[in-house]
């Protein structure tokens, strides 16, 4: 199961994805405006972690769900 914490009314998920990719999800992310914000970890790794707004958990689990398909994305 995914590992999720709570932080001032977010969901935050760590994820590793490509390094090349994390420009891709960031602009990605930001065209969904208001639902969540990636924030880099570390680029070199491919460390992100998503911080997912109230209520929208289960649009940005539709998108991660579909961008797994041509992506790799791995729960950390």
């Amino acid at each position: 199961m995914e590992q999720e914490t709570k932080t001032k009314n977010t969901v935050c998920r760590n994820l590793r994805i490509e390094r090349s990719e994390i420009c891709f999800f960031k602009y990605l992310f930001e065209a969904y405006e208001g639902i969540a914000v990636l924030e880099t970890i570390d680029a070199k790794a491919g460390h992100i972690a998503l911080h997912t707004a109230p209520g929208c958990e289960f649009v940005v689990e539709d998108i991660i769900s579909d961008l797994s398909s041509q992506y790799r994305i791995e729960e950390i």
